[in-house]
């Protein structure tokens, strides 16, 4: 991932990672595909997508991420982005 990462960077690779996670194919996922109403995603799953963004990424995710606020693959992304500006990354 290039950095700093933007919404649409983090956004793309949100989607890859969904494809590979769900099958599901990325031209029918954007921006404001909701991830628990649309893709029925478990806990479980988000945890692993949040483990697999954190490698992708650098950046400490997992116990970060305010469930109440993200809702849509563009929330995921933009709260990423905002990890950037708020934490050191992951040694």
């Amino acid at each position: 991932m290039t950095f700093p990462p933007t919404t649409a960077t983090v956004g793309a690779t949100i989607i890859r990672l969904l494809n590979e996670l769900t099958g599901r194919d990325p031209a029918s996922l954007d921006g404001g595909t909701r991830i628990f109403m649309e893709l029925g995603l478990t806990s479980a799953r988000i945890l692993e997508l949040l483990m697999r963004l954190e490698d992708e990424t650098g950046l400490p995710l997992v116990g970060r991420v305010d469930w109440l606020r993200m809702e849509t693959i563009d929330d995921l992304a933009e709260l990423v982005v905002g990890q950037r500006a708020d934490a050191p990354p992951r040694s």
